[in-house]
């Protein structure tokens, strides 16, 4: 295989897009987070942080797997956001990552939306972010 790693398959494993509104900022994240990806998420979220947001909104209907790392990245700019006067939130998690967030508790520190416009408007989020769907 040439020095490619098999469960890599080639094809990049995550990919971020940022999008702006007035008062918020939507990171929405595609493929999967995991170790290999740490660095690119910190660092993308780290970058929205700095630029003084006060509402910076993940959307993660496109992100299929997030392991460990991922959430602790998230735990991490919550610190961030909050030391800032900001806010951090999660918006349209797929069935596998919304589990991920229950079974660790990140849930319960971070609202969770069911969409990104439920996240813009404040809409109280469903106590249970594994019912939601993408």
């Amino acid at each position: 295989m040439g020095g490619e790693k098999w469960y890599k398959g080639g094809v990049d494993q995550l990919r971020v897009s940022v999008t702006s509104g007035d008062s918020y900022t939507v990171v929405a994240l595609t493929g999967e987070s995991d170790v290999y990806t740490y660095d690119q998420l910190r660092g993308a979220l780290e970058a929205e942080v700095t630029r003084g947001v006060a509402l910076l909104i993940v959307d993660l209907s496109g992100l299929e797997f997030m392991d460990s790392t991922g959430v602790q990245v998230l735990l991490d700019i919550r610190v961030m956001m909050n030391d800032r006067g900001g806010k951090l939130a999660l918006a349209q998690p797929q069935n596998t990552v919304a589990r991920v967030l229950n079974l660790v508790g990140a849930d319960q520190l971070i609202p969770v939306y069911a969409s990104v416009g439920e996240a813009v408007t404040g809409t109280p989020p469903s106590d249970d972010a594994s019912a939601r769907k993408a």
